[in-house]
């Protein structure tokens, strides 16, 4: 596994109510404020589908060690 830092958001869609865990590697600093500026979805790379918020928690876990395997990292900090 590599170390290499990879970012991290749980973004929330209002017209379904479900939740989206999105990773990516070229994440920078917006503002002096703390705000990370993420690419688009579709140059991330990890999106995962829908989460349910009824479930959150357990569909959080399971697709973050998805992700680390997928993008061969132990180091995913959420922002």
């Amino acid at each position: 596994m590599f170390n290499t830092l990879a970012r991290a958001v749980l973004r929330y869609n209002k017209q379904k109510e479900v939740y989206r865990l999105i990773v990516a590697f070229n994440v920078y600093e917006q503002n002096e404020r703390g705000k990370y500026k993420f690419p688009p979805q579709n140059k991330c790379n990890f999106v995962s589908g829908d989460l349910n918020y009824e479930t959150l928690q357990q569909d959080l876990e399971r697709t973050l060690a998805q992700a680390k395997v997928m993008l061969r990292t132990d180091n995913i900090e959420i922002v």
